[in-house]
């Protein structure tokens, strides 16, 4: 693993680099993404009750861990009370298409956004193109200060495969979408256990006939430690396949990233962020992976590979779907052909941005958080 020296050096430059070819100027790009659709509400766990409207909270993950084990060895029950700090639209799929919304791109969107669409996400989306194909997941995204714990019932997401999609959106309509976009985004893989499938059917029916498709494919696996190993294994083929008609750029977290690389029989605990996105991309087999930490993220291509430290924030707003934000970033930086350093730092700015105001930032507030990202690396 490179010294700090060396990392500080890059986070350093890439940052530089990044401030220099950032613009608060809105995007003309198109955005296509699909296909889940969640209603979120973000709880904090209650430690102590002091009086009515007074509590503490249980801070830590780790702590909450220990209460479970503690009831355990003790054979009884635990009971926890819990605060609802507000509801919003959450998947892969809204959390982008409202971050890069803010920014002047044109999100056309395809999910789980009920039938008819619920109240929750035709308010937030009117201006947008929008396709629901069923009904949305639930989640509540508990929040700790060293992590999160999401609490999910899936939605139609859950059950969508390839002749599913054809009978609630289409195919024909979906190739339309892509002709439209300069990128499309899929997330995310571990609630949909068919998009194997999905790839598979976009791959070999869709693309060839597409006469000008979008130049990149942006795809979300999200936690797929719950998948087995044979749906991981059809999984990387079809990722694989897409890949020979469009880049696929792939993004997931550090924990995640370590279990793509060890469903390969690899030992991952240890390495560095950029070993670890250089062995996911050997075994997932498509043109880019990125790999993203509160400490560091990393981004390896064919011919580029960047480390770039992150800017800590103090006292977070929030930090469900600080990943989708990082997401958000990477995605702008493929659209606007930066570099892998360049790229990875612009995706460390907008999740900083927007852990830091609990929103999903402007241009001019990424643009801010990049000049006090320079002045700290």
């Amino acid at each position: 693993m490179p010294d700090r020296e060396t990392r500080t050096s890059e986070t350093s430059e890439a940052v530089r680099a990044c401030r220099e070819q950032f613009s608060t100027e809105p995007r003309d790009h198109t955005v296509l993404f699909g296909f889940d659709g969640i209603v979120d509400t973000v709880r904090e766990m209650i430690d102590e009750r002091e009086s009515r409207d007074s509590a503490s909270l249980v801070r830590e993950l780790d702590s909450l861990g220990r209460r479970i084990n503690d009831s355990v060895a003790s054979e009884t029950s635990l009971a926890i009370e819990w605060m609802d700090c507000g509801t919003r639209t959450g998947g892969h799929v809204c959390h982008l298409s409202r971050a890069m919304g803010r920014w002047g791109l044109d999100p056309l969107m395809v999910g789980t956004f009920g039938t008819p669409m619920q109240s929750e996400f035709e308010s937030v989306f009117a201006e947008y193109t929008t396709y629901s194909i069923g009904d949305p997941g639930t989640t509540d995204a508990v929040e700790f200060d060293d992590g999160k714990l999401l609490l999910t019932e899936a939605g139609d997401y859950r059950e969508l495969d390839w002749g599913t999609l054809d009978e609630r959106l289409g195919h024909d309509r979906l190739a339309g979408l892509l002709e439209q976009a300069d990128l499309f985004g899929v997330g995310y893989w571990s609630m949909i256990p068919d998009l194997p499938g999905i790839l598979h059917g976009l791959a070999e029916d869709v693309w060839p006939t597409l006469s000008d498709p979008p130049g990149h494919v942006f795809v979300d696996p999200a936690d797929i430690r719950q998948l087995p190993a044979s749906q991981l294994a059809a999984g990387f083929d079809a990722l694989e396949t897409l890949d020979r008609q469009v880049p696929v750029t792939l993004s997931a977290n550090r924990g995640e990233t370590e279990a793509l690389v060890a469903s390969s029989g690899a030992s991952a605990a240890g390495d560095s962020m950029l070993d670890l996105a250089t062995a996911a991309r050997d075994v997932v087999g498509v043109d880019t992976v990125v790999s993203h930490g509160a400490r560091a993220s990393a981004m390896v291509t064919g011919d580029d590979r960047a480390l770039v430290e992150t800017l800590h924030v103090d006292e977070p707003e929030i930090v469900t779907s600080s990943g989708d934000h990082f997401n958000a970033g990477v995605c702008l930086g493929l659209l606007e052909g930066f570099d892998a350093g360049t790229t990875t730092a612009l995706g460390n700015a907008v999740a900083g941005a927007f852990v830091r105001s609990g929103h999903s930032p402007t241009l001019g507030s990424v643009d801010r958080f990049l000049e006090e990202y320079a002045e700290h690396v």
